[in-house]
């Protein structure tokens, strides 16, 4: 089954802690090494973190659930497993993977690779979504098989 990287609002105008944007930073690198599909969701066209390499999807959202109003559900295979990372964990990161959940994809949240508002939003997060069916994975973990 292969995975498809979505990055979640990774924007320049976004200020990440370090540690953050690092693991982000691995987490792309490793996914275009190893050939796996990215897609990038951002909000209000703004300028991606990263760049984006001409085989990767750019998608604008507008909704926290990025599958709503936007072409997200057309830029994933039928049966792909979806990792999420980016920002912001108790918004766009909490309501893609609920989404995601219920369109019946398998979702793999990448530890370390997101964060909220508050300081612990990101392990809350995790908690709330693992109790929905969410596999939670380190980012240097993550399956991209």
């Amino acid at each position: 089954m292969p995975t498809v990287l979505v990055l979640i609002d990774a924007q320049r105008d976004m200020l990440l802690t370090p540690s953050v944007h690092t693991a982000l930073r691995a987490l792309l690198n490793r996914a275009r090494n190893e050939g796996a599909a990215v897609v990038h969701l951002r909000t209000g066209g703004q300028e991606l973190l990263f760049g984006s390499w001409p085989q990767e999807q750019v998608i604008d959202h507008g909704a926290d659930d990025a599958f709503l109003g936007s072409a997200l559900t057309d830029a994933l295979p039928a049966g792909c497993r979806v990792a999420l990372a980016g920002v912001w964990s108790e918004e766009a990161v909490r309501a893609t993977a609920l989404g995601a959940l219920k369109r019946g994809y398998r979702v793999v949240l990448a530890s370390g690779a997101h964060e909220g508002y508050a300081p612990d939003a990101a392990i809350r997060v995790e908690h709330e979504l693992a109790t929905a069916g969410t596999v939670i994975a380190g980012a240097d973990a993550l399956p991209f098989d």
